[in-house]
């Protein structure tokens, strides 16, 4: 029996650790799990954040067509769909910051007369315009591009839009659509 592997009778395990390399090859693989998983978190916060978008402009087309309805025209509401100031509720920071739709700002007593009224807090700020048969709707603006937008209506229309910066990085994701239209184009989303 050599004394390397017995010592007093009672057999001695070999010491074995791990090389740098090994664990240099861990650190690595739980660097690039951690990066995958939190790109996925942020994508996953931002997909739900922008549905929100979806809801609310739905709830905003179906307030503009009963109003349609009890009046044969469409409430414009919203001075532009370009300047900041004109979208409602009155957020500095839409998107990082959850605001409720209610209170002041451009816009207000018409969002009431339109019977809006969100649920909850919203990240996005929102806007609608509206016009008379024969006149060319509302551009899109600089933010959303739409190649088949008309450029003129031989109906009364309304286009609504949603903005936020959802993910802080200074561009906005965008949203749009239009009484002409069943879709809701969307831009940096």
């Amino acid at each position: 029996m050599q004394g390397s592997q017995f010592r007093n009778g009672v057999r001695r395990a070999a010491a074995r650790g791990f090389t740098m390399a090994e664990l240099m090859a861990v650190v690595a693989i739980v660097g690039i799990l951690a990066t995958i998983a939190t790109a996925s978190v942020k994508k996953y916060i931002a997909t739900s954040k922008a549905s929100e978008a979806g809801h609310e402009i739905a709830a905003i087309k179906f307030a503009q067509e009963d109003y349609y309805g009890q009046t044969m025209h469409y409430l414009d509401v919203s001075t532009n769909l370009t300047s900041p100031s004109s979208f409602y509720p009155a957020n500095p920071k839409p998107g990082q910051a959850k605001m409720n739709f209610a209170g002041t700002g451009d816009g207000a007593a018409k969002w009431q007369e339109l019977g809006v009224a969100m649920g909850a807090p919203t990240y996005f700020v929102y806007a609608t315009k509206a016009g008379a048969a024969g006149t060319a709707p509302t551009a899109t603006g600089s933010d959303i591009t739409v190649t088949n937008w008309p450029t003129t209506s031989n109906k009364a229309w309304y286009v609504v839009k949603a903005l936020a910066d959802l993910d802080g990085d200074g561009v906005n994701t965008v949203f749009i659509t239009g009484s002409f239209t069943g879709e809701i184009y969307s831009a940096n989303n």
